[in-house]
């Protein structure tokens, strides 16, 4: 595959999941409103995972393993490989909770909800700043470029 059409398919996908997980942040956001809405987000949740973030940040991590340069692994773009991955990663342990709370949602299971919640949270404190220290340094190394 052309190398511009891999980074082009990568950057497009890093955006989907941005927008993803932006509308995420703003659903959990409404989880305390009422036992039902948190059940309810613990449900939604789950499917946006599934279905649209799982595919973007897979994406993400093939194609941004195929775009690797391991001549210029040093420096600001070993930042933003290490912190992309981190981001990944990250996203790919959320979904343990997330699916766990969606079990819980269903069988009416409040304190598991909270606590699966706080796993959420917890592991978002560290993925999603990851990946905007991985973003900053793709577009310095951009403009430099």
């Amino acid at each position: 595959m052309r190398f511009n059409l891999l980074l082009q398919l990568h950057l497009f996908a890093v955006a989907f999941w941005l927008g993803v997980v932006a509308v995420e942040y703003l659903l959990e956001r409404t989880r305390a409103q009422s036992r039902s809405q948190g059940f309810t987000v613990a449900r939604l949740h789950s499917q946006i995972d599934l279905f649209f973030e799982m595919p973007a940040f897979s994406v993400v991590l093939v194609t941004g393993l195929l775009l690797i340069e391991p001549a210029r692994f040093d420096g600001i773009y070993a930042l933003k490989v290490v912190a992309g991955g981190i981001a990944v990663l990250g996203n790919a342990l959320c979904l343990v909770p997330v699916l766990k709370r969606r079990a819980s949602a269903e069988t009416d299971d409040l304190a598991d909800v909270i606590y699966q919640s706080k796993m959420i949270d917890q592991i978002s404190l560290l993925a999603i700043p990851a990946g905007l220290v991985a973003l900053a340094c793709g577009v310095y190394l951009t403009v430099l470029r």
